[in-house]
């Protein structure tokens, strides 16, 4: 018989057995996860108008931040319904985060290794800081920034203690930038300041390290010496800088108080563990009130581009009876930040010259196509105190 025909029958021998035995189970292959997660990612970053799932899909879980590396205007989110502190047309982007993950909180040493910040931010590489004889701003912001670290972290807090330079888009929780004063007035004291466009978190955050700093540390504040530098400080400036927090993380700058002073120097020099408490209680104090979950809280208020509409006091403070820091004539571009009543905080456009105070809702107009708006700065031209 040909070897072919032999092939044939033994085959047909086999398959008559195998039909009268029981099946054999085979196992169902597997997908290869990584190589699917991989792609996911990439897609996700190569097309950011892609709404990314929901890594909890019960209905009322909270989205995951994703992507902390990509700017948040590169993540599309729910469209809102505009309130009186969102301007119409922005789409915002809480980042509530997932229900037991641990807070994170962001350290910044005022000025460590500026020299080696991005070339987006290379003006600021010889912003070294004050000093006070052989003493460097540098090391008293790192002694307090590692006590409040560790304050911090034995709370159950994961912290990042970063330098001069911040990461792009930084998400947290908090970010809290360090610094100490310097001056040859004989000025004293602490202060602290949240970005020009201050969201709800970040006053609660200033306002809790505010209720905690002055009294552990027994350092008066200096009610009067926020200065712009402060608020239009370059990690804020997420607008204009891709080195800088992301739109939704609460943010402060402290000035733990005055190098130049003999008896600031004696807590912030000489006893930095009373100042790290002083700003470690305040932020552990914010996380405590704080609701998680409320994106909202997380969100900078948007106002479009206005002019004065008659001429217009620029005070110092949202009262008729403040300190006047000029007239402004009609038609001066208004660029809003806050709002309290019937008075606007902004900043005015008078000629060249920027001036930053109070004036009355009720003496500003909406941009027509005749005063030809451009885009505002989103913030004060980066600086760093």
């Amino acid at each position: 018989m040909k070897p072919r025909m032999i092939s044939i029958l033994i085959y047909l021998l086999v398959l008559s057995a195998c039909s009268s035995a029981t099946p054999i189970q085979q196992p169902v292959p597997t997908a290869e996860p990584s190589s699917v997660a991989v792609a996911a990612v990439v897609t996700a970053t190569a097309l950011p108008t892609m709404v990314l799932p929901t890594p909890f899909p019960s209905p009322t879980a909270t989205p995951q931040r994703v992507a902390q590396a990509a700017p948040v205007s590169d993540l599309v989110a729910e469209p809102v319904v505009p309130s009186p502190t969102t301007q119409p047309g922005v789409i915002p982007t809480p980042t509530p985060r997932p229900p037991g993950t641990p807070p994170r909180v962001g350290l910044q040493i005022g000025h460590l290794r500026s020299n080696e910040l991005p070339e987006e931010l290379a003006h600021l590489r010889t912003s070294t800081g004050t000093y006070w004889q052989n003493i460097r701003e540098v090391e008293v912001n790192e002694a307090i920034a590692i006590r409040v670290r560790d304050i911090l972290v034995a709370a159950g807090v994961e912290v990042d203690l970063l330098p001069a330079t911040v990461p792009p888009s930084y998400d947290a929780d908090a970010f809290v930038a360090i610094h100490a004063d310097g001056s040859t007035a004989g000025a004293r004291g602490w202060k602290i300041a949240t970005p020009w466009r201050t969201s709800a978190a970040s006053r609660a955050l200033m306002e809790a390290v505010a209720s905690t700093y002055g009294v552990i540390t027994g350092l008066p504040e200096d009610r009067n010496g926020i200065t712009i530098n402060m608020r239009g400080y370059y990690a804020f400036n997420y607008r204009r800088h891709t080195h800088a927090i992301a739109r939704t993380t609460p943010a402060i700058i402290v000035e733990t108080g005055f190098l130049t002073n003999a008896a600031d120097r004696t807590i912030i020099v000489d006893r930095p563990d009373l100042a790290a408490r002083g700003i470690a209680e305040g932020i552990l104090k914010y996380l405590n009130q704080r609701d998680p979950n409320d994106g909202a809280a997380l969100l900078p208020p948007e106002w479009p581009i206005l002019y004065t509409s008659v001429e217009a006091a620029v005070r110092a403070a949202p009262s008729a009876q403040a300190r006047i820091f000029v007239q402004a004539p009609p038609d001066s571009r208004v660029f809003v930040f806050n709002q309290e009543g019937d008075w606007y905080e902004a900043m005015v456009r008078v000629g060249d010259t920027r001036y930053v105070g109070w004036l009355r809702v009720d003496q500003t107009r909406p941009a027509t196509p005749a005063d030809n708006p451009s885009a505002p700065p989103a913030e004060a031209p980066a600086t760093n105190p």
